[in-house]
């Protein structure tokens, strides 16, 4: 099982290890969650959200707070990863630790995007704002979540082939494409439905916070309020006879073990593209003051 495999090369070193697993040849990234103080402010995250409607967060001794946190992001990621967000593939889930792909090469993590060190002003910049508007969105519409402490800190820039939710691309198969720069999600502990009481306060908050980081980068951003209704404006699905396939990703995380058992995914939008979101989201930039 993928407890026993991953158990049999990850090596433990203080909060975290890295290893490579299995025959794909992808390091792991091992997330440990401890007994901390910081978890008494994080119900109002899972009080509210109907999967955990009969639990409330505070009744919970610290041991299973911290477990019921490391479940929630779990859930969370493979909701996201499904709905073919740019977030690291999930692999399993152990009480309080969570393994991941790892994001980077060589033993060396992918940056957070407040670490690039890049012109003010420079297009690049645009491209990855736009990129992150479009994953907001298709989180919102694809996933039905929310992120809710979205950030620089925990959006991770890597090239594409490593952000990709296909089977590892060697150096030999990568194309210049591949080699593009990605925004990649990341701390999904705290997202929530979209239908959480405070989903919309939580989603205004994120784009607000987006917005800020980007706007001192030197480009145009969209107010506020146009980018939430970017995000939530709803979004046309085409019928599989016009659009010629499903639009459906292929997912590989064993949902064996976990509560989101859905095989055909309800959330999946038939016809998404995200060049033509992004087409759509640079069109609106163009008119629009910083």
């Amino acid at each position: 099982g993928a407890e026993d495999e991953i158990s049999s090369v990850v090596h433990y070193s203080g909060e975290g290890a890295l290893d490579t697993v299995g025959s794909d040849g992808y390091d792991v990234a091992v997330k440990v969650f401890k007994r901390m103080t910081e978890f008494k402010g994080r119900g109002t995250y899972v009080d509210g959200d109907s999967r955990y409607h009969k639990q409330k967060f505070k009744t919970n001794d610290q041991r299973d707070q911290v477990v019921l946190w490391t479940e929630k992001e779990y859930r969370n990621l493979i909701r996201a990863y499904r709905a073919g967000v740019p977030v690291p593939k999930p692999l399993y889930r152990k009480e309080n630790i969570l393994f991941l792909r790892f994001l980077g090469e060589n033993g060396w993590p992918s940056p957070q995007i407040k670490e690039i060190d890049m012109k003010k002003g420079s297009k690049k910049w645009t491209t990855l704002y736009a990129q992150t508007l479009v994953a907001v969105r298709r989180l919102y519409h694809c996933a039905r979540l929310i992120h809710a402490d979205l950030s620089e800190y925990n959006i991770l820039i890597c090239p594409t082939w490593q952000a990709s939710h296909g089977h590892l691309i060697t150096s030999d198969e990568r194309t210049a494409d591949d080699e593009t720069l990605q925004v990649v999600l990341i701390d999904f502990g705290q997202s929530v439905e979209i239908g959480h009481p405070s989903a919309a306060k939580w989603l205004g908050r994120d784009l607000s916070t987006v917005r800020d980081f980007f706007v001192k980068q030197g480009i145009k951003a969209l107010p506020n309020e146009d980018a939430e209704r970017y995000v939530t404006d709803p979004f046309e699905e085409v019928d599989d006879a016009e659009n010629g396939e499903t639009g459906i990703n292929e997912m590989e995380v064993d949902l064996a073990k976990t509560k989101e058992k859905d095989n055909n995914w309800r959330h999946t939008k038939r016809g998404w593209d995200d060049k033509k979101e992004m087409e759509i989201l640079l069109e609106k930039l163009k008119g629009t003051s910083r």
